[in-house]
């Protein structure tokens, strides 16, 4: 009686639920999976820097070692293995480096959603990988009801082209990016010049923006943070724009604060702004 009693407890101990299971230490180097981790109660080892500092990162993370990032590898590869982590998050942008540190033997995962609905499924999947799958669940719906209370009213739809600065060559966000569908989301028609690419953006010509017309021009300058400001003001000023409905009603508009760029959990707070300070298509 005694012995079936102790393999019974042994037997349960080799059998957790998954909520009951350690996390995996977890280094976080998007926006994205760093704050959903915070929102599930996950701390991760570490996390990568984002463009324009700690503003968009949690709270919750303050005291998290930050990893500095460099095109086209990641983290430096020895600073990250001395974390010793089980998985890594990581995104397209750091391909090489994602081959790199799976050489290491560490679990990389593309966990960085492209469009608004992927990011409720990239929050299931990361929800199940540290075992809180439920809480997961919870958080998904409460973002979609959010996402729809965001979204509510429109009734404007002006025509968008957001220009990604890189230096003084623009790119245009495409549907298939994150900046592309949230100003969609938030009641944008959204201008591209009819170009495609998989990658969310292409390039393409000032004489493209012109014949396009757009009622509004948001502007995402990509350089280095010490020449943000001077690449900013170029493209608030640029003298190729002339002309459009944009530059005669002055509603070119600088994003600086990377929420158009790299994806991250503050979708809500994103669509709002971009009604309020860009569309203006906002009620009241």
């Amino acid at each position: 009686m005694r012995r079936s009693l102790l393999l019974a407890l042994l037997l349960g101990l080799l059998v957790l639920p998954a909520s009951a299971q350690a996390a995996p230490r977890i280094v976080a180097l998007t926006p994205f999976g760093a704050n959903t981790l915070a929102k599930l109660g996950v701390r991760p080892v570490a996390v990568g820097q984002t463009l324009g500092g700690r503003e968009r990162l949690s709270p919750k993370l303050k005291g998290v070692p930050v990893l500095t990032l460099s095109h086209p590898n990641g983290p430096n590869l020895e600073q990250l293995a001395s974390l010793e982590p089980d998985v890594v998050l990581s995104s397209p942008t750091w391909a090489k480096g994602n081959e790199s540190m799976g050489d290491l033997g560490i679990e990389v995962l593309i966990r960085e959603p492209r469009l608004v609905r992927d990011s409720f499924s990239q929050t299931l999947a990361i929800g199940r990988l540290v075992g809180r799958a439920e809480a997961a669940k919870e958080l998904v719906k409460s973002q979609k009801k959010r996402v729809a209370q965001a979204r509510k009213g429109i009734e404007s739809h002006p025509r968008v082209m957001v220009i990604l600065g890189v230096g003084r060559t623009p790119f245009v966000f495409l549907p298939n990016s994150w900046g592309g569908d949230l100003v969609t989301k938030a009641g944008g028609e959204l201008l591209t010049g009819g170009v495609e690419s998989s990658s969310g953006f292409e390039r393409i010509s000032d004489e493209v923006v012109v014949a396009e017309n757009p009622d509004v021009i948001i502007a995402v300058p990509h350089a280095e943070e010490d020449d943000i400001p001077s690449l900013a003001e170029y493209l608030r000023t640029n003298p190729a724009w002339a002309g459009t409905n944009a530059v005669e009603n002055n509603r070119i508009y600088i994003s600086v604060d990377n929420s158009l760029l790299q994806a991250g959990t503050d979708v809500t707070h994103t669509i709002r702004k971009v009604r309020r300070s860009y569309l203006d298509n906002w009620p009241g």
